[in-house]
């Protein structure tokens, strides 16, 4: 019987600890399609000297703060009988990174007050965060102590370190975002997040339609939600404010 033997990286072990602070959320999800044409031509129009790919995704991530902000209930944090809904919208961001021995891995970026930045400042502090190396991140590195801990003790540490809602957004964040299915280009895919976040969204695949009115581009979105926290409709609400601002565009026409 032929197969290959790899070792299990420690890093995959903080990825697992971070996936189980979820613990007994109902999430549900939905699927849809924006449609970018506006978006793209708007920026485009503003000659920026980035990849499109890298200004097109600052501006997803000023829209996400925006909807937010409209809908503050959606990034509510139970706290025992009690929910927190902070003023802030704090985007959590994965970027790959490279470890001294050359293995790529997952870090998270975490954008602050988002919600009070401009697409241009998103922008701007995107780029930074796609340029900065592992140890520019300054991450706290857990010691070798903790990572030779049981998991079921690692969880324990982890969540009442995390029980409050403020340590829980000064380290996590309140809300995530994912680039999953960007890679796929001229098909539909759509990317379901996990993680511990009441609310996460993942941007898919782009395809492009022809038709008498001309050529059109859409996003494949998915709008992932802890129902325990928030309903159906409002969720609903939160997603089509989030539509009409990346369909007209706001923010970056004048």
């Amino acid at each position: 019987m032929s197969y290959t033997e790899k070792p299990w990286l420690p890093y995959r072990d903080s990825i697992v600890d971070f996936l189980k602070l979820g613990g007994e959320r109902n999430m549900a999800h939905a699927n849809f399609e924006v449609e970018i044409s506006k978006m793209t031509e708007a920026i485009s129009q503003k000659k920026l000297k980035v990849h499109s790919g890298i200004s097109q995704l600052a501006y997803l991530l000023w829209c996400y703060g925006q909807a937010v902000k409209k809908h503050p209930e959606m990034q509510g944090i139970k706290k025992k009988k009690k929910l927190i809904i902070f003023d802030d919208v704090v985007v959590s961001m994965i970027f790959e990174k490279e470890t001294p021995t050359g293995i790529k891995v997952p870090v998270p970026y975490i954008f602050r007050a988002i919600q009070n930045k401009s697409f241009d400042e998103i922008l701007e502090e995107f780029k930074k965060a796609e340029g900065m190396s592992l140890e520019q991140l300054h991450l706290r590195k857990k010691s070798k102590f903790f990572q030779m801990l049981p998991s079921g003790l690692r969880q324990w540490i982890l969540k009442r370190a995390l029980s409050n809602p403020h340590k829980w957004k000064e380290a996590l964040g309140t809300v995530a975002f994912t680039t999953l299915g960007l890679l796929i280009r001229n098909r539909k895919f759509w990317p379901i997040p996990i993680g511990p976040y009441g609310l996460m969204m993942a941007a898919g695949s782009s395809y492009s339609v022809q038709d008498m009115n001309g050529k059109r581009t859409y996003l494949c979105m998915v709008v992932h939600f802890d129902h325990n926290l928030v309903d159906g409709a409002p969720a609903v609400r939160f997603g089509k404010t989030f539509m009409n601002l990346i369909e007209s565009a706001e923010g970056l026409t004048s």
